[in-house]
C-alpha cells in the first residue's frame, strides 16, 4: 500500500516537470479533428437542416477532388538576415540611410549644443542673475528644448518611414529574383533561415546561390553624397 507521503511526492514531481513541448500542437491537432467529427455527424443527423432526415430532393455532395501530390519534394532554406545585410541592393539602402542619418546629425547637433551651453551658464550663474534675467534665461531653455524636441520627432516619423520603404523596396526587388531561381532548380519550398527549424542539413541552404543572383540582377551605383539640410542658427 502506497503511503500518503509518497503518493504527495509522486503529485509534487508531476506539477514540477516541464511541459512537452509537443503538447500545444497535440491539443491543437486533437481539437481539430473533434471539431471535424461533430460537424460530420450534425450533418448526417441533419442538423444543419432542422431536420432529423435529409429531404430526398437534397442533391448528394460530390467528394472533392484529391489533388495529386509530388513525390520527392524539394525543400531549400534561404538566409533571409543574410540577404538584407549582404545584398547589393541593402548595401546601398543602408548607405542611404546612413547618408541621411548624417544630415539629420548636423541639422540638430547645433541645437542640443546651443541648449548644452546654456542650461549650463544658467547654473553657473543662476546665484548673480536677478529673478526676472533668470525667467527670460528659463524661457529661452524652454524654447530651444521644444524647438529640438520637434525636430527630433521629426526625424523620427521620417526614419520609421523610410525604413519601411526600404523593407518594402527590397522585398519588391527579392521576390522575382527568389521566384525565378526557385524554378530554374526546381524547388518545391523555400523557408527562411530565421524561422524555427528544429533540424537541417547545410546542404539544403540556398543563400549562396540566390545571393549571388540577386547581386547580378541589382548591380547599385555607389550613393552620392547628400547635402545636409541646413540648420536654423541657434538664439
Amino acid at each position: 500500500i502506497t503511503s500518503s507521503k509518497a503518493l504527495k511526492r509522486r503529485a509534487l514531481a508531476k506539477r514540477r516537470r516541464p511541459p512537452s513541448p509537443f503538447r500545444g500542437a497535440l491539443m491543437e491537432t486533437f481539437m481539430k479533428a473533434m471539431t471535424a467529427t461533430l460537424c460530420l455527424l450534425l450533418a448526417a443527423s441533419g442538423a444543419w437542416a432542422g431536420d432529423s432526415r435529409v429531404p430526398a430532393s437534397t442533391p448528394q455532395a460530390q467528394p472533392a477532388a484529391v489533388k495529386a501530390t509530388k513525390k520527392n519534394v524539394v525543400v531549400v532554406i534561404v538566409d533571409v538576415s543574410r540577404i538584407a545585410r549582404e545584398s547589393n541592393l541593402a548595401k546601398s539602402v543602408q548607405a542611404e540611410f546612413q547618408v541621411w542619418g548624417d544630415g539629420v546629425k548636423a541639422s540638430l547637433q547645433p541645437k542640443g549644443e546651443a541648449l548644452r551651453v546654456k542650461q549650463e551658464a544658467l547654473k553657473a550663474e543662476g546665484a548673480k542673475l536677478t529673478a526676472d534675467q533668470k525667467q527670460v534665461r528659463e524661457k529661452e531653455i524652454v524654447s530651444l528644448q521644444a524647438e529640438l524636441n520637434q525636430l527630433q520627432q521629426k526625424a523620427q516619423q521620417e526614419y520609421q518611414q523610410r525604413q519601411q520603404g526600404a523593407e518594402e523596396r527590397l522585398r519588391a526587388a527579392f521576390e522575382p529574383v527568389l521566384d525565378t531561381v526557385a524554378k530554374e532548380n526546381g524547388w518545391d519550398v523555400v523557408l527562411n533561415k530565421a524561422d524555427r527549424l528544429l533540424w537541417s542539413n547545410e546542404a539544403v541552404d540556398q543563400t549562396d546561390q540566390v545571393l549571388a543572383r540577386f547581386n547580378a540582377a541589382y548591380t547599385v551605383p555607389p550613393v552620392a553624397a547628400v547635402t545636409a539640410p541646413a540648420a536654423t542658427p541657434a538664439k
